[in-house]
């Protein structure tokens, strides 16, 4: 029942296209694309998103093998792990419900069943499905799950039980390798043991102190992911927001949280980035999660099996929800992946307790069955629809937009707008979001570029650059600048702009060719500035990155005629035929270069080849026409 109902929920999900940060996580990170060295397989990227997550990285290096890079096989292994966490949830519940101190006694497998259903299907999991490098929630809360699992049949045996201990620390340690979120999971453990197993947190670690030390390992792999600073850019205490300031911007987002698990609509794709929230303005949310985490304390005295699982909710969203600043999203709905647990726990359990006292024994059967069937309905019909939201991406940030506006929303979907043709809205788009995303002023110069107005363009670029000049667009933007610079006359300024590129990428070819040409054009205008060298040895750098381009030896050979050294620009034309024999721009600078030394009769021959192959090439008509001047007697075919 939880692997059919998982995959008609999301089966929607599969065919979704690779979304945000997908692009650096799975699209173009070569650390994927073979399972050898192991070592580079379990490796990322620095400041990618799975970059400090090994197991996350080696399972996408596994989707990558057994079925390339199409998007589809990335979304399939995410339902894989999901219904493997929903399984293990189930698991995971129906002994622990079992337990004398839940007083459930028959029921503990049906309510165990229905709450699985209910978690497995919810539309708050449609972002973990469709939105693949977000594995790192769900592979983490699996090996939770798994963890907690070998604690309770540990609890249950005294035979078997120290194999299952260790296996409770290796699924730990095997959490803390997909995500930080997992450095709360002893907490959780011993308190699980206080209330199912010892009987208090006191006797709970003088029982099993060597399981907890184990355990503490958790911390330690944590620990060692986290300081090699993998993600240093987007959270932790040195990103520029006070611990402080983070938790007061989440008590609304928790209270969305806690809102959306009970009526998951509107759902949003992307909250934005994290800005400061002044504390006059949010107070109510912050004394409604208040009262909340104070009710949850004094629950332990009367009732700890539902304080452990309001605890759980407060404690599985800690790490992303309260005192360590994330940048780069204010919110996001994978959070709740795992809080979301007690949630469905605490609404099952409310239901049933409604049941058992105003339904009588002869329908309470059917009316509990027909209940779970319509809520179970309803969820997986909600999270089918929401999957199809994925699939269309101008769709997707419409959601976004109308659920919950905010820049980078529009500049996504200015990008999918221009992906489909429709430039003059998807420049409207960008506008909007160019007060607040830096990256849309790069986006409003590559349109303004397209359309032939190159001054506008360079403003827009170096406003970007100015405002971002460590973002990753930041070579492509000095790239066409330089490109922009070249069409409006500023040649100098183009060769700044090249260099700049030539800086930050080394081997870009096209800033090599662009300097190039920049030097040769400045050149041509003052020969006094004897720029012909740079040009020549500019393109011989370019000829030397990319030995293979015809295009670069046409450009050297060109810039040493300039020069006026002859014998080398023929001999780099030749090289650039040997590889491009039919190419009518070459065969022209190659019959120039033989013109120059004399060799009339062979230039007309290569003159008319070109024109050939090419008849309205400018270069080789002009040619013939100064061959008829300067050697009329030459031999004629």
């Amino acid at each position: 029942m939880l692997v059919v109902a998982a995959w008609l929920a999301y089966a929607t999900s599969l065919d979704t296209p690779f979304f945000m940060d997908d692009g650096p996580a799975i699209v173009h990170n070569p650390h994927i694309t073979s399972l050898t060295p192991l070592s580079r397989a379990m490796s990322s990227p620095p400041q990618s998103p799975v970059a400090g997550r090994p197991l996350v990285s080696l399972s996408l290096a596994i989707t990558y093998a057994l079925s390339g890079p199409g998007a589809r096989g990335f979304h399939a292994g995410n339902l894989v792990v999901h219904v493997l966490a929903g399984l293990t949830l189930f698991g995971l519940l129906r002994r622990t419900l079992r337990h004398p101190r839940c007083a459930l006694a028959a029921d503990a497998d049906p309510v165990a069943l229905v709450c699985a259903l209910a978690w497995i299907v919810h539309p708050l999991h449609v972002e973990v499905m469709a939105y693949a490098v977000q594995r790192t929630e769900s592979m983490m809360a699996l090996f939770y799950l798994l963890a907690l699992y070998a604690f309770a049949r540990a609890l249950e045996t005294d035979r078997r039980g120290r194999a299952w201990l260790g296996m409770a620390v290796a699924a730990g340690i095997a959490g803390a390798c997909c995500k930080e979120s997992m450095a709360t999971l002893p907490v959780m453990v011993l308190l699980y043991d206080a209330v199912f197993g010892a009987g208090s947190i006191g006797r709970a670690l003088q029982q099993r102190r060597w399981f907890y030390l184990a355990l503490a390992l958790t911390w330690v792999a944590v620990a060692m992911l986290v300081w090699s600073g993998p993600r240093y850019s987007s959270a932790g205490f040195g990103v520029g927001l006070s611990p402080l300031a983070y938790l007061v911007t989440q008590a609304p987002i928790v209270l969305d949280y806690l809102r959306l698990s009970v009526w998951p609509h509107p759902l949003v794709a992307d909250y934005g980035l994290t800005t400061p929230s002044r504390l006059t303005d949010v107070w109510p949310a912050v004394l409604i999660v208040s009262a909340l985490a104070v009710g949850t304390v004094l629950i332990w005295r009367r009732h700890p099996p539902i304080a452990l699982l309001a605890t759980w909710w407060f404690i599985t969203l800690a790490p992303a929800s309260s005192v360590v600043p994330i940048l780069t999203e204010v919110g996001a709905e994978r959070r709740t992946y795992l809080p979301l647990v007690a949630i469905v726990v605490l609404v099952v359990l409310g239901a049933r307790a409604v049941l058992r006292r105003w339904a009588a024994p002869p329908w309470r059967t059917g009316i509990a069955a027909a209940t779970t069937a319509a809520a179970v309905l309803a969820l997986g019909a909600t999270s089918a629809a929401r999957g199809g939201d994925y699939a269309d991406p101008v769709r997707i940030w419409q959601t976004v937009l109308a659920a919950r506006p905010h820049g980078r929303a529009h500049h996504n979907l200015g990008i999918e707008l221009a992906a489909r043709g429709r430039v003059d809205d998807a420049l409207r788009e960008y506008r909007l979001a160019a007060d607040t995303v830096p990256e849309a002023h790069y986006s409003i110069g590559f349109v303004l570029a397209s359309r032939n107005d190159p001054a506008a363009a360079a403003h827009e670029l170096r406003t970007f650059l100015a405002l971002d000049p460590d973002d990753a667009l930041a070579p492509k933007a000095t790239n066409l600048l330089g490109m922009m610079l070249m069409a409006t006359g500023d040649r100098a300024g183009a060769i700044d702009a090249y260099e700049r590129t030539l800086a930050m990428a080394p081997g870009d070819d096209d800033a090599r060719r662009g300097l190039a040409e920049a030097h040769t054009a400045s050149g041509a205008r003052a020969i006094e500035e004897q720029r012909f060298a740079d040009a020549s040895a500019a393109f011989a750098r370019a000829v030397a990155a990319a030995p293979t381009a015809a295009t670069a030896r046409l450009n050297y050979g060109r810039s040493l005629m300039l020069e006026g050294r002859t014998a080398l620009a023929e001999a780099a034309f030749r090289a650039g035929l040997d590889l491009a024999p039919d190419d009518p721009p070459l065969i022209a600078a190659y019959a120039a270069a033989l013109a120059t030394r004399g060799a009339f009769a062979q230039a007309r021959d290569e003159f008319e080849r070109a024109l050939r192959l090419d008849p309205a090439n400018p270069d080789a008509r002009v040619g013939l026409s100064v061959l008829d001047r300067r050697a009329p007697g030459a031999a004629r075919r």
